[in-house]
């Protein structure tokens, strides 16, 4: 995970006294982040609230857990056009299966942002024709 800005170190310490019922809605609050480190909340919160803008500058988004499966999927895909391609590259010739694995990493990509291919966007709705033909 990013802490803060490359080159920046942080040396400030701020300490807070909860009470357990305050600690307890904290982590509850905490745990539906997704954040790990209490700190890390803390720092996010007082952010957004400070700049109005979710997270902390440089932060890495959190894979939303719906989303796990298709990143799994899209890692997996990932990793096989990675394959192909070093075999490629060792053999001096375009593997026949390279298309097919660029196809699934766009498609595993897609499934990632909740998209997919028989998925009907706003856009899409706007650019059909009444009649239903294209």
């Amino acid at each position: 995970m990013v802490r803060g800005k490359s080159g920046e170190r942080r040396t400030h310490c701020v300490s807070v006294r909860v009470t357990s019922e305050e600690l307890e809605r904290w982590r509850g609050a905490q745990a539906a982040t997704g954040r790990r480190e209490l700190g890390a909340w803390v720092r996010a919160v007082v952010t957004e609230r400070l700049t109005g803008r979710r997270g902390v500058p440089g932060d890495v988004p959190v894979v939303p857990e719906v989303n796990a499966a298709a990143f799994e999927q899209l890692a997996a895909a990932s990793n096989n056009l990675n394959q192909l391609t070093r075999y490629s590259h060792e053999q001096r010739e375009l593997h026949a299966a390279i298309q097919a694995a660029v196809e699934e990493v766009g498609r595993a990509a897609l499934a990632v942002r909740g998209l997919g291919p028989d998925r009907v966007t706003a856009d899409d709705e706007e650019h059909q024709d009444v009649g239903g033909d294209r």
